[in-house]
């Protein structure tokens, strides 16, 4: 007899479909999978169907999706019980969900789940589903690979925020958010003035530059298990590039605000230009630019990909901005092509 109160946590869910066994059969036929899509505005929903089911008690699906072109909002199970937050990492989905009580499964054809994701861009973007793994009311299990694809539509859009009307960085914020390296926040905001972190800014310059993340890989650094989840794949890809390093003592700290010298730094490795040792720029405030930071920042600022802050001042020690980071990134994506 099953208890219910062991189905009352995320946890617990993931416990169930780790501890049903491998090899029992849920019917003479296999389940068959679709994907469909739904669109209202700027949001994409997707819709997980299965057919052929017998005694579906519980679910973990794996669902992958273009990153750069979508951004999932929600997920939700029409299964009466209990769901897990979606855990995303990179271009990868998880969602579990499963009944409470003591009570059999769905069988022939139900509605698992749907995703509702924002659309970043236009033309498509394909989402897959890659596992799922079907519990029933015996705790017997089965894990199928459907590879069910669908090509997600997407119509170009309008990208509004409450909060860059009037801000000097608009056009660019816009911009990045069509190309898909950056996205607002749940409130509809954007926060052009928000200081950006170093995980943060190393994931917008490995998808900026459209270099290959390394999902669900790490670093080497001291701090590695201080690196959020989401971002872990793509401080791996910049370090592993030369683009990022750490500080003397090996660590990354990844929450820490990143400095104008640092994104310039970056940046200009990101593009594999060669630095001039003795180069300077000629902002006023240049003495103050440290001096492993001279060489870029001359170079950034001779090719017009970055900025003052007005006086003819750069400001290096100051934390860079949401708005600063984006613009001088899409500068350097007009300079590569």
């Amino acid at each position: 007899m099953l208890n219910c109160k062991r189905f009352m946590s995320a946890g617990l869910i993931v416990l169930l479909l780790a501890m049903a066994m491998p090899s029992f059969a849920f019917a003479a036929e296999s389940p068959v999978f679709t994907l469909t899509q739904e669109k209202s505005d700027n949001d994409i929903e997707i819709v997980v169907t299965a057919d052929k089911l017998t005694d579906m008690y519980a679910f973990e699906i794996k669902l992958s999706f273009d990153a750069k072109k979508l951004r999932l909002k929600s997920a939700s199970s029409s299964i009466t019980g209990y769901s897990i937050s979606p855990i995303v990492e990179g271009g990868q989905i998880v969602f579990a969900s499963t009944k409470i009580g003591k009570k059999q499964g769905d069988s022939g054809k139900s509605k698992l789940s749907s995703f509702l994701f924002e659309s970043l861009g236009k033309g498509e973007a394909e989402v897959k589903l890659t596992d799922v793994k079907l519990v029933n009311s015996a705790l017997g299990s089965v894990t199928l690979k459907p590879n069910v694809k669908l090509a997600a539509v997407l119509d170009d859009f309008a990208v509004l925020f409450k909060d860059i009307a009037a801000h000097w960085a608009r056009t660019a914020i816009e911009r990045a958010v069509k190309l898909g390296f950056i996205t607002g926040y749940t409130d509809g905001t954007f926060r052009p003035n928000a200081q950006v972190t170093r995980a943060e800014f190393a994931a917008m310059l490995v998808r900026a530059l459209d270099l290959q993340a390394r999902v669900g890989d790490t670093t080497t650094f001291k701090d590695a298990g201080s690196i959020p989840g989401w971002a872990s794949g793509f401080a791996a890809t910049a370090a592993e590039a030369g683009i990022l390093t750490g500080y003397e003592d090996q660590t990354f700290r990844p929450g820490k605000p990143i400095t104008r010298s640092e994104i310039a730094v970056m940046v200009t490795r990101a593009l594999a230009w060669e630095a001039d040792p003795d180069k300077k720029s000629s902002f006023a405030d240049r003495d103050l630019i440290p001096a492993w930071a001279h060489p870029s920042v001359a170079m950034a600022a001779e090719a017009g990909i970055l900025r003052g802050r007005g006086d003819n001042q750069f400001a290096p020690n100051a934390n860079a901005t949401r708005a600063e980071a984006v613009t001088l990134l899409l500068a350097a994506i007009d300079v590569k092509k």
